[in-house]
């Protein structure tokens, strides 16, 4: 399987990515990974750079990438069997950013914090493929499955789904 997740900051798509990884025996893609130069949260990598880690990341067989990078996300579409939106309130976003920090492997500092809660807010004011609006626009397009969550409890319950047959049939019962 090969699957793309999207949504904002905060919204849950790194434990959805372990979650369906662990079901699929597949390998997760960060995009905050490829996007960002190694222990960094504020050094961006070449455009070139990226591009070639993308390259080299789609030819695993078996994958799913994660993040709120949808210029990014968009370039694995082609090759993806489903994209999954976590289209959860900003309530809840901002709650787990701020638990975040003693989760995260790259310690960040609080005026860190800050500029992600204020990023992370504008998600639903932005015009970029890295917002609301853009996210949108790639579920719409998409033409595989597509599956829309829209708070922790049908994430949770996708997850119970995808555990108790296969990922494949979990997305497909659950498509919009």
């Amino acid at each position: 399987m090969k699957v793309v997740i999207i949504g904002n900051s905060g919204s849950g798509k790194t434990w959805l990515a372990n979650q369906l990884a662990t079901c699929a025996s597949a390998t997760v893609i960060h995009l905050d990974e490829l996007f960002w130069e190694p222990g960094s949260l504020d050094r961006k990598r070449s455009k070139d750079e990226v591009l070639a880690l993308i390259e080299t990341s789609k030819l695993t067989p078996s994958w799913i990438v994660e993040g709120v990078f949808g210029e990014l996300a968009e370039l694995y579409l082609p090759e993806a069997d489903a994209l999954v939106w976590l289209d959860l309130d900003w309530f809840t976003c901002k709650a787990r950013l701020q638990r975040r920090e003693t989760n995260m492997a790259i310690a960040q500092s609080e005026a860190g914090l800050a500029r992600l809660l204020e990023w992370a807010a504008a998600y639903y004011r932005r015009s970029d493929k890295r917002s609301i609006e853009g996210h949108r626009d790639l579920f719409e397009r998409f033409t595989g499955i597509r599956i829309h969550l829209r708070s922790e409890d049908a994430s949770t319950a996708f997850i119970a789904d995808a555990q108790r047959s296969t990922l494949a049939d979990a997305l497909k019962r659950v498509a919009s």
